[in-house]
């Protein structure tokens, strides 16, 4: 048996956009629901949520929680700071989805969910929202320029957009399956990176000997040091700033893939866009992550205009096969740059369309 409790906001009942649609995602992955109303809280923030909670505990009175398998706790504003404190103090084990948390919420020890807050928000300053989220292991997903309720004032077509976004991250922590979004450049960081695992091992690599490919022995082992993360966070950024893409595959609301393209056309008649990084964390390896990843990389350059993806690619023989599965092919015409840079790199290109 599956739960699902809904713990509002003070004058953020469950018949508003968030609580309304995960509630119905909720329903529609078999959760049984509760929702929690409050009536008559104070203005004052200790106040009220002294009293949320004494409601709470009045409303969740008569639940066996031991008969379910699976509970989800689905907060917003002062109500996720409720539902840690209701969880903590009865042992309840369970999900969240937090929906714009306070400073207040972390007192209590939040237990494993996904977050969501806008830098907007005048109620949680995004820094102290970062810096609470490490500390308890949480992680957050940013909504540029949006308010306490994830909304843009005034812009409606964006704030359709935003939920629609929202309910795909909740969907997918719901459903325990991998989110792939579109990532802004203020919530590219280091911490982002603090479960991804570079690692790989590597035993043969392709080579070009007398101008044919062949496998070649070359063990080694590929990883990232604290250094590199940080240099790879500056250039992720950099893509998004220059218009290109980032995208991330998130499981549980943590990162394990990523691939970014870089906006700028090159190679006359190739209209190449640059592939310049894609990389699955090991753990989730094998899943079907980078395929999907490459293939929402070359859409997107497809719609700015692109013929081509240009990858300038390891030289690992499993890397080289996956690149191979993608109908990756040599490149027609090397960009001198990737070849200084990565002179042991494979040079591929794949084709987008055809004219």
């Amino acid at each position: 048996m599956k739960l699902a409790v809904f713990f509002p906001g003070i004058g953020y009942h469950c018949d508003k956009p968030l609580l309304y649609y995960s509630e119905k995602l909720a329903k529609q992955y078999q959760y049984e629901t509760i929702k929690i109303a409050y009536e008559g809280l104070s203005k004052d923030l200790d106040e009220a949520f002294a009293g949320a909670l004494a409601q709470t505990k009045v409303c969740l009175s008569e639940i066996d929680w031991k008969q379910y398998e699976d509970v989800l706790f689905v907060s917003k504003s002062i109500g996720t700071a409720v539902a840690c404190a209701y969880a903590k103090k009865h042992a309840v084990t369970c999900r969240n989805i937090y929906y714009t948390p306070l400073e207040k919420t972390f007192a209590f020890a939040p237990q494993t969910g996904i977050v969501f807050h806008g830098t907007g928000d005048p109620w949680a300053e995004t820094e102290m929202i970062r810096k609470k989220c490490r500390e308890s292991c949480l992680p957050l997903c940013i909504v540029e320029k949006s308010n306490h309720s994830l909304e843009i004032p005034g812009d409606t077509k964006r704030n359709l957009e935003i939920m629609a976004e929202v309910m795909e991250g909740t969907q997918s922590y719901i459903a325990d399956t991998v989110w792939y979004r579109r990532l802004a450049e203020k919530e590219i960081c280091p911490e982002m990176f603090d479960c991804f695992v570079r690692h790989q091992k590597v035993t043969r690599c392709r080579r070009k000997v007398n101008g044919e490919w062949t496998a070649v022995d070359n063990p080694f082992t590929d990883d990232w040091t604290a250094e590199e993360y940080r240099f790879l966070v500056k250039c992720l950024k950099n893509t998004v700033s220059t218009d290109g893409l980032v995208c991330g595959a998130f499981y549980r609301g943590v990162l394990k893939g990523f691939v970014s393209v870089e906006s700028a056309l090159f190679g006359g008649k190739n209209r190449y866009m640059d592939l310049s990084s894609i990389h699955v964390s090991e753990d989730m390896r094998g899943q079907g992550i980078g395929r999907m990843l490459f293939e929402k990389a070359a859409a997107w350059a497809g719609q700015m205009g692109a013929d081509k993806l240009y990858i300038s690619a390891h030289s690992a023989v499993e890397t080289q096969a996956f690149y191979q599965s993608m109908g990756c092919v040599e490149a027609e015409q090397y960009h001198r740059e990737h070849v200084e840079r990565e002179p042991f790199d494979c040079q591929l290109e794949y084709k987008i369309r055809e004219w």
